[in-house]
């Protein structure tokens, strides 16, 4: 890898923010603190962006894009990571939790998802029950199917 030593401490590239385009996946892979969101390569935590060209030899011969943190960041939910939660809120369509682990790594930031009417179960989604299926204090294990892109329109 041809990295610099600026690249290595963060102190090179620009600052990005969360839900921040980096690029477009057709070109980029999405590294550490970014995440793929169809064609689009975002950001998914505050930090200096990094693009790392692809190893010798390697399949994939995209640059990696990174997002390099102003401080060491734990885990960060990406889509398809495995996440231990807290019911903190149910409604009629949806439930609120705190995420407290991702991919069975205990996490720095304070990470809140949303448990969706549509998602509790494969069939019959008109007939769940969010109130009999969630309690406030419930812990869950749930996939992260998505992130919210809140902050899209930011550059």
């Amino acid at each position: 890898m041809a990295a610099t030593a600026m690249d290595h401490d963060g102190g090179g590239g620009d600052v990005v923010t969360p839900g921040e385009l980096l690029g477009n996946s057709l070109t980029l892979a999405a590294g550490r603190g970014a995440y793929a969101d169809g064609r689009s390569v975002r950001a998914s935590v505050t930090g200096r962006r990094r693009i790392v060209p692809p190893a010798p030899g390697s399949d994939d011969q995209r640059s990696t894009v990174e997002v390099v943190g102003h401080k060491a960041h734990g885990a960060v939910p990406q889509p398809g990571s495995v996440v231990i939660a807290r019911v903190t809120k149910v409604m009629a369509r949806m439930a609120s939790a705190d995420i407290m682990c991702v991919d069975s790594k205990a996490i720095k930031e304070k990470f809140t998802g949303m448990i969706r009417q549509q998602d509790v179960r494969a069939t019959e989604i008109d007939k769940v029950d969010m109130y009999q299926s969630y309690r406030p204090g419930d812990i869950v294990k749930a996939m992260v199917v998505s992130l919210i892109r809140q902050m899209m329109q930011y550059k």
